[in-house]
Formats: C-alpha cells, structure tokens, sequence
C-alpha cells in the first residue's frame, strides 16, 4: 500500500478515516469511563526498567517451599511479547542455591482502586506456577493481596481467583477464592481481567464476570501488579519426569486504569457505570451486565478522546488526541448533520455533494472550524488553535497510519467498513486522486 502524500491524497484520507465509527479509530487499550495508569505492550527489545523491578518490594527470600531462584536472565522480549522462562538450571537467590530459575516482574506503578487486565497464555506441566495479582505497597499494614489467576500446570484449564486480607499471612489470615474451569489456558492467550472497587471486586475471563467479591476484604490500601512463573511449591508439587523445560509464561500486553470522576462506581449488585460489559451474559455468580462498559476481548476501546456526536451544521467537531499516556486517540463526528454536511478539517469545505461521514451526500456544508486539542495525562487540554493547518492535517494523518498497528491497523479498518461507509471512501478517494488498487477493502 503506497500514497503520494500531497495535500489532495491526505484530504481522500481524512475523508476515508470520516467514515469510520469513532470506535473504530480508538486505540486497542482505550476503555470507556477508564483512564489509562499503566501499560506495556512489550514493544521494546528488554524489560522496561521505568516499568517492572526484578524482585519482590519486600526483598528475597524463599516463599511457599518454591524450587526456583529469581534471576534477572528469565526474560525474554521479542515480537511485542514479554515471556518469563522458567528452566531447569542451578542459580542463586536469597542466600541459597536452587536448581531452577524464573522471573517475577513487580509493577513501579502503586495505585488504590482501578482496572487491570493482561492478555496472558501459560506454561503447562507439573509443577509450573504461573500467577498474575496485585500485593499491598510494602508499608501498607495487614494482609491485602488479590489473586487474579493462578494457574497450576498440570491443570491449565482451571483458574483459581482469591481475595486474602487479615492481621497477617501466619494468624488471622482469611481469604475468599473460587476456581473455573475453561479452555486449556495454556493452549491460546486469554484475557484476564480484575475490577477493584472501594466494595467489590469483579474478575472476568475474556470479558466474562467469573467471580465477584463484595463487603468485608476488599483491600483499601495501594496495590502493585505482579507477575510470576513459580516452580515447584507446596501446592503445586515439584516438576517431574513430565514436565517440559523450559517452561514459558507468555505476556501480550498489562495495563492498568483508575475509574473517570464521572464514570459511577459499580454497586454490591452488579450494576457498574463504566464498568466491564460479561459479553457471554450474566454469570452463575449472579454478575450483571455493566450499562456503560467495553468488552474485554482482547484489548479495551475508548478511554482516549471522547467522540463528539452533535454541534451545528457544518461547524467543526473536536479532534482529540490525547487520552492517558497521550497517545490514545479518536476522532469526533461533531458537527455532521444530515442536512448541514460533514465537517471540514483544516482547510475542506463540504460544498453539496461532498460526502459525509455516514456515506450521505450533504446539502450546504460549510468549512469546518472546529478546534484541535491534544490533551494530557492529568486530564487537562490545550488548544493549539482555531483549525489545523495543512501541515497539521498531514502530521495528524501520518500519525494514524504509523500508530501502534500502522497500516496493518489502517487496512483492517478498511476491511471492515460497511457498504454505505465503502462507497463514501472510494468515492472520497477518486474525488482526491487516490487509486482504488492501492488500498483494499476486503
């Protein structure tokens, strides 16, 4: 796929991205009624340092009679893939010497209440102790730790899900978990998924509500996420002449969000304002359906900017590209109106006839005026000015086509456009000298 980038090809551009629903321009990690706090996607060549620590917050030492040292060697990042190796191999950790190794990444992010969610596949074989949880920060007082899977290799279709509070792990110690069993997790990647609220704690699978924890337990303290391949232990069992070395526990992507001030708050009943939508339906639990939620298949849509969806005829909607991390983005619809015609960016003006978003001609546009804003992580937004030149609507295009997924991404929009959404693109492409070969459709 090629484009002369002149000021015409960009505008058949803009026009094609027009016809897009807003959803379909949103990045892969944008949640409605969630800000984005945390995200890995792996892109990089190593662990990000500014991200992940190499060691458990509270130092070293051998935990639940477990048969691995943690080394700083475990990991392995290629492909947008973070992967933990546990091998059998003698290394030392905690003053002893152990024969095997393995990973365990702690999150510098600390944060009370939120989203979480990784796209996840793990390691199967006897012994092999994949876990992804949260853990109270190292000053926080009592026990508050959260399971959102554990995972034993020899049974890699069941999860287990837990909630631990109490004085301390050796007295006073209570928990409230439940197990599920799937599909073989260690087959596929899946997307596992936690809701912490001040009263409730929700875990879905793939978008699914599959265990809820409300009332007393519920940790009130800033928690940090924590990955980990375990070998061995008193639950799982030591590896035996079964189990396949090395054994990889395979990360897409971790992301963490905290909920937007006008989102709501999930209630003890299940109904959430922003919350996590079960896409398989409510669950035995007795889990509903959130009213204003994303579904978790694989990566979330819309914490980025908000889609503007009415103003006036003809007059500019917003552009917006900010989100959590600054990256995250979305175009508004503001201004398209069945009889006003669509709105103009930069320079286009949407004389009768030109082509509007829903693939309508329009009837007496006018040049669009709308404003270009780029906001910030705390929330807050500058204006760069009344409308974007034309060099700005060639720095925002190009921006679209190389952003995580590039043209790939772009192409799978095109593929997925509807019939009335393809003939305004095509049209809008012929109208700006674009040839239709150079870009597919199906």
């Amino acid at each position: 796929m090629r484009y002369d980038l002149t000021m015409r090809s960009l505008t058949g551009v803009v026009l094609c991205l027009l016809a897009f629903e807003p959803s379909a321009l949103a990045a892969a990690w944008d949640k409605p009624g969630w800000q984005l706090t945390f995200q890995d996607e792996f892109d990089g060549a190593q662990v990000d340092a500014a991200k992940w620590g190499k060691r458990y917050k509270w130092g070293e030492a051998q935990i639940n009679s477990e048969l691995e040292a943690y080394v700083d060697d475990a990991f392995q990042v290629q492909n947008g893939t973070l992967t933990i190796v546990g091998d059998k191999r003698t290394a030392s950790y905690a003053g002893q010497t152990f024969q095997y190794a393995s990973g365990v990444l702690c999150s510098v992010l600390e944060q009370k209440y939120g989203y979480f969610e990784a796209r996840l596949k793990v390691p199967a074989g006897q012994g092999m102790w994949p876990a992804f949880w949260l853990l109270g920060k190292v000053e926080s007082s009592g026990v508050n730790e959260i399971d959102i899977h554990e995972i034993l290799g020899q049974e890699p279709s069941t999860v287990y899900m837990t909630v631990h509070w109490g004085t301390d792990y050796s007295s006073g110690h209570k928990s409230d978990g439940s197990s599920w069993v799937g599909p073989d997790f260690s087959a596929d990647f899946h997307v596992f998924g936690l809701e912490w609220n001040p009263d409730s704690i929700v875990w879905t699978i793939d978008g699914v509500e599959r265990k809820r924890h409300t009332g007393v337990g519920v940790p009130q303290v800033e928690m940090y996420i924590i990955i980990n391949l375990a070998i061995g232990g008193s639950w799982p069992g030591p590896p035996d002449s079964t189990t396949t070395f090395p054994g990889l526990y395979q990360i897409d992507y971790v992301r963490a969000y905290t909920r937007q001030p006008d989102a709501g708050v999930a209630d003890s009943g299940g109904g959430s304002d922003g919350g996590v939508v079960a896409t398989g339906g409510t669950t035995a639990s007795g889990g509903v359906k959130g009213t204003g939620g994303s579904t978790a298949t694989g990566g979330m849509t819309g914490t980025g900017g908000s889609a503007t969806t009415g103003g006036a005829p003809g007059t500019g909607g917003t552009i917006t590209t900010g989100g959590a991390d600054g990256r995250d983005a979305a175009i508004g619809t503001g201004g398209v109106s069945g009889t006003g015609g669509v709105t103009a960016i930069g320079s286009v003006t949407s004389s009768g006839g030109e082509i509007s978003t829903g693939g309508v001609t329009s009837t007496g546009g006018a040049t669009g005026t709308g404003p270009l804003t780029r906001g910030g992580g705390s929330g807050c937004s500058c204006r760069i000015g009344s409308a974007p030149s034309g060099s700005a609507m060639m720095v925002f295009v190009l921006f679209l086509l190389v952003r995580r997924g590039g043209r790939r991404q772009l192409q799978r929009n095109l593929a997925g456009l509807g019939e009335g959404q393809r003939v305004a693109c095509q049209a809008a492409m012929d109208v700006t000298g674009i040839p239709r070969h150079d870009v597919s459709f199906g």
